[in-house]
């Protein structure tokens, strides 16, 4: 199970309390327990207004990780298509880094792969990352990075040879166009999901043999296990 999904089962259950206390204070007006007064009333009010405002963020939250999960399930689908010479590791969690989507080792070295769902035109002006001419909220190059240094120095820990890993930002959306050209802000790719495997397959970042690949795999799996 992904981050995202399980953030999904966490706020489906979040919200199911939320509904239950709403549902309860209903069925038994708070005020009439703090004594019916005006006051008892107004705290009654404030409450489950708080409680809704925190229902409608937790369903925000679900559609927000519904539209990322998703997205992940595109790129896992997609990343199907690279050939047996490849290893695929998806939700990789490697120290305090939070979460990695996928991690690929293959004989172009390796691959640490975020993916956002937005959807519209994606490209890079002036060294940023925009969406429909506007930046992004979040620093997803940043992000990225900050993934690709920790699977960096974890591997470090356990591989005498040095690694060169390529962070990439892939849009999963079939509605976000990224343009045909290969695209690098920050020496991170940025590409859509049409273009990943072609990427992967064609473009080495640092050539590795088939017992280079599996020992690398071997070890992101026990810096996993690790944590």
């Amino acid at each position: 199970m992904s981050h995202n999904e399980w953030q999904i089962v966490k706020n489906i259950g979040k919200a199911g309390l939320l509904i239950v206390l709403i549902g309860t204070s209903i069925v038994q007006p708070l005020y009439l327990l703090l004594g019916g007064s005006g006051a008892a009333l107004a705290v009654h009010v404030i409450v489950i207004g708080i409680l809704l405002k925190l229902l409608w963020s937790v369903f925000r939250d679900i559609r927000v990780r519904t539209q990322g999960a998703g997205g992940e399930a595109g790129v896992r689908v997609a990343l199907k298509g690279l050939d047996d010479r490849f290893r695929v590791l998806g939700s990789v969690v490697i120290g305090n880094k939070g979460d990695i989507d996928f991690v690929v080792v293959g004989p172009t070295g390796i691959w640490v792969i975020e993916v956002k769902s937005h959807k519209g035109r994606i490209r890079i002006e002036g060294g940023r990352l925009l969406r429909n001419e506007k930046p992004f909220d979040k620093n997803f190059i940043r992000q990225v990075w900050g993934a690709t240094y920790a699977l960096k120095d974890a591997l470090k820990r356990r591989m005498p040879k040095q690694l060169h890993i390529q962070p990439v930002v892939v849009f999963s959306s079939k509605y976000a166009r990224v343009g045909v050209d290969l695209q690098k802000i920050d020496n991170a790719y940025v590409v859509g999901v049409d273009q990943l495997i072609r990427l992967i397959e064609r473009q080495e970042v640092q050539r590795l043999t088939s017992d280079e690949v599996e020992r690398i795999f071997d070890a992101i799996r026990n810096a996993i296990r690790g944590n």
